[in-house]
């Protein structure tokens, strides 16, 4: 027995390096298509509600992750994402126009990957994220006057794709993402009197490039 005990030691040092040397660093660049349904926005004082009608636009930012050589990865992100808004109207002298609904946030991800494709380049993955929107905007603008509204909130994310190498260090990412936060709280900004609450909820088509290292 404690020969076997010796040779099992033995095994599992001889193979702690091969395992440690399965994860790797990596860091990507993301660009995508964004998007957002409706959304209903309560101005005060006096609660009024209107409902803004969004459409698309686009998502940038980047990524620092490690992948730790057993379908695990834990990454950090950056994202800018804006989406356009058709003309509203609060009523005389308050905030009305079209523009647009934006935010900056960063995000923690752990995503686990999944062999649905039977080859060792290509791996669909599924993740969960810790976000904070560190600024959600709003604007409105009409005759040439820009009125806006900013605020900051915790929020969650949901992450689904499909990642192939292109090299032995490379490769490239196609997902879907959804980010939500309820009930933010924008307040006006360079003389906007009054705060606007808004659920923020942009869901995303993404493509990114990366590097292993």
């Amino acid at each position: 027995m404690k020969n076997l005990s010796k040779v099992a030691g033995i095994a599992l040092l001889a193979h702690a390096p091969a395992a440690l040397a399965d994860g790797r660093w990596y860091a990507g660049l993301i660009g995508g298509l964004a998007n957002q349904g409706d959304q209903d926005l309560v101005y005060a004082p006096g609660n009024i509600r209107r409902e803004a009608a969004l459409g698309s636009g686009f998502l940038g930012g980047g990524a620092v992750g490690y992948a730790f050589g057993n379908g695990w990865r834990l990454e950090g992100e950056f994202v800018y994402q804006s989406v356009d808004m058709d003309a509203v109207n609060f009523g005389t002298g308050l905030p009305s126009g079209d523009g647009n609904f934006a935010s900056t946030s960063i995000a923690l991800n752990a995503l686990y990957e999944v062999d649905l494709f039977g080859s060792p380049r290509a791996r669909t993955y599924v993740g969960l994220g810790l976000a904070r929107i560190t600024e959600v905007d709003i604007d409105f603008e009409s005759a040439g006057v820009e009125r806006s509204f900013a605020g900051s909130d915790g929020a969650l994310q949901a992450l689904v794709g499909a990642r192939y190498d292109i090299g032995e260090n490379s490769y490239i990412d196609a997902g879907l993402r959804y980010l939500a936060a309820s009930s933010v709280e924008l307040d006006g900004e360079d003389g906007a009197v009054g705060r606007i609450k808004a659920d923020y909820q942009p869901w995303a088509m993404t493509i990114s490039w990366g590097w292993r290292f």
